[in-house]
């Protein structure tokens, strides 16, 4: 064998062992990337822009009510149920439904409406017209506890409630007219005591007549004319 077919040889291996390199690079190229086909995708991830990545809000959700409609509410509320106690209740549903305009399917605008729903009825009126009795008599206001009481018999003249607040109408006013006769007796007790210049009497005499009843209008004329009487008594020391 001559020196150019020892050569030709030589280059034919060579090249024929860089083509099995080459192939068998190429095989373990295609069976790594068969077997992690989510790398590609791992190293490049949807953009935030993407609809996947978009959250919106859930359409089912209710709206939050600002501070000012719960404000509002509440307002329409208050003049819903005042409407009511005062037997207006056409004028207390339209609050009501003003109300559920501003913030629709509120609870408290469904409990509110369900108490004057209540109200309505003739033991809700009758039961309303018995507290408000109740209270006048709390505060001394007769006036306004025959007036409920009337409103009452009118509604059920045989409720039990009405006879017993009549009699506790009763006694409230035989104590008021104790009271009132007692502070009477003071605060003449009171002029008698200046007229004699004691005025450390006079002074007892008329915070005695106050503790009984410090909103008598009575209070406040004998305190006026006790202090110009020790303004005088004090002038007429100072003139001597």
């Amino acid at each position: 064998m001559n020196l150019s077919t020892q050569q030709f040889i030589r280059y034919g291996v060579s090249g024929i062992l860089a083509a099995v390199v080459v192939a068998g690079a190429v095989y373990l190229l295609d069976r790594g990337q068969t077997a992690n086909p989510a790398t590609t995708a791992d190293e490049n991830p949807p953009s935030a822009a993407t609809p996947a990545a978009t959250s919106t809000a859930n359409p089912d959700e209710p709206a939050v009510p600002s501070t000012a409609q719960t404000e509002q509410v509440a307002r329409l509320l208050g003049d819903a149920r005042r409407l009511a106690a005062d037997g207006k209740f056409a004028e207390a549903n339209a609050a009501l439904d003003k109300a559920d305009a501003v913030m629709p399917g509120s609870d408290d605008t469904a409990a509110a409406r369900r108490e004057i729903i209540a109200m309505s009825t003739p033991q809700g009126q009758l039961a309303t017209q018995l507290d408000r009795a109740r209270g006048a008599i709390a505060q001394d206001d007769a006036a306004a506890a025959n007036k409920a009481l009337a409103e009452a018999e009118k509604l059920n003249p045989e409720a039990p409630e009405i006879a017993q607040l009549r009699q506790a109408l009763q006694t409230a006013q035989q104590k008021e007219t104790h009271r009132n006769s007692r502070i009477v007796e003071l605060l003449t007790t009171m002029r008698e005591a200046i007229a004699r210049h004691d005025f450390a009497a006079a002074d007892g005499a008329l915070n005695e007549a106050a503790r009984i009843d410090v909103r008598d209008p009575a209070i406040d004329q004998a305190r006026t004319e006790l202090a110009r009487a020790h303004d005088a008594d004090r002038k007429n020391k100072a003139e001597r």
